[in-house]
């Protein structure tokens, strides 16, 4: 955790400021190691000092690696600290900071510039440490698992939402639940952020299973699509399209690259075979405490590909009416390619 601290530290420096204001919890939890849901950080004149209330305060001296560990009894921005009261100047992360509780400081702080800044630490935390990779490894393997058990279950006439309630308690087993799974059936599998429905599922539909993980807050994420009894011809061709694309786009991934590169690659592909319309959402996202955080892999960014990102790579086509195929990998991106983190079966299963 000081490591982390003192990389924050430089990137302050650079912008040329002495205070640092962080209220946005991931960013907290990566920097300190707090897991509550209430605190601030403060970083001012080369000292890191935590703020949180009653309810934590034996949590804290446990979990918790500052300078120093303040209990405060008041509301922080109402009645901010004397440690606020004392700056000339203190940055704020823009991202987080509410408007409500930015006119409070305003107020309460009439001699302190208040100055935005960019989420600065989401930078930080886009390249992985060991340690990351590891917990990252181990919520990969419980979906990996997870998506192995629910293949032997699912039977037509189950519905979606008992699917993906059997996917969030066999996840559960050995972790916690990354975000709402996704269990899209027939025409629902053409909605990319589908919720499960009490649809029953039929022979011949593409079942999307969009499931992740979390193991000691280190998140993980995959996309397979499977089928039930016969596969209709054409949703057969665009699941060879979407795997296609995404091999495509994993073999030219490696430091160095940009993200707008990388996405150009498995979206041409699926232009040249006629469905680029049908693919309008972005290639991927970096995963780790968050399980959509920097960077981003899309059309609309360019950023640059360092060793030890972990991000997803998940092309898919949507047909309305028929149905929808998406493929997602978490792949860790090294200086001469990646190595592939969901280790479940991509080839076309039909069940």
């Amino acid at each position: 955790m000081m490591r982390r601290l003192s990389l924050l530290w430089d990137k302050i420096e650079k912008e040329g400021l002495s205070s640092f204001l962080i209220t946005d919890l991931i960013n907290i939890r990566y920097l300190t190691g707090f897991t509550g849901s209430s605190a601030y950080l403060l970083l001012s004149n080369g000292k890191s000092i935590f703020f949180t209330d009653f309810r934590y305060q034996e949590a804290a001296k446990k979990e918790v690696k500052v300078d120093e560990i303040k209990i405060i009894k008041k509301n922080f921005f109402t009645e901010p600290p004397r440690e606020l009261k004392e700056l000339k100047r203190l940055a704020f992360e823009e991202h987080s900071l509410t408007y409500k509780s930015y006119s409070l400081l305003r107020e309460k702080l009439p001699k302190v510039r208040l100055i935005p800044m960019r989420d600065i630490v989401s930078e930080l935390r886009m390249k992985k440490d060991p340690e990351e990779i590891n917990l990252i490894k181990e919520a990969s393997a419980i979906t990996d698992y997870v998506f192995a058990t629910i293949l032997k279950e699912i039977k037509p006439g189950m519905s979606e939402k008992e699917v993906a309630l059997r996917i969030d308690f066999l996840i559960k087993e050995r972790g916690d639940v990354a975000f709402p799974t996704i269990v899209a059936s027939g025409e629902n599998s053409s909605l990319p952020h589908a919720q499960p429905t009490p649809k029953k599922i039929k022979e011949g539909e593409a079942i999307i299973l969009d499931l992740g993980a979390t193991f000691q807050g280190y998140a993980s994420d995959m996309t397979r699509t499977i089928f039930l009894g016969k596969v209709p011809q054409r949703l057969k061709e665009i699941y060879l399209i979407v795997k296609k694309a995404q091999e495509k786009a994993i073999s030219q991934m490696r430091a160095g690259q940009k993200t707008k590169v990388i996405d150009a690659i498995a979206r041409n592909y699926i232009k040249e075979k006629g469905y680029g319309k049908y693919f309008g959402h972005g290639l991927g996202h970096g995963v780790g405490l968050a399980v959509h955080e920097k960077p981003t892999i899309s059309p609309l960014t360019n950023e640059k590909l360092l060793p030890n990102f972990i991000v997803t790579v998940e092309p898919g086509i949507y047909l309305p009416g028929l149905g929808g195929v998406r493929i997602e990998d978490l792949v860790r991106i090294s200086e001469d390619g990646v190595e592939i983190l969901s280790k479940s079966e991509k080839e076309l299963i039909v069940l």
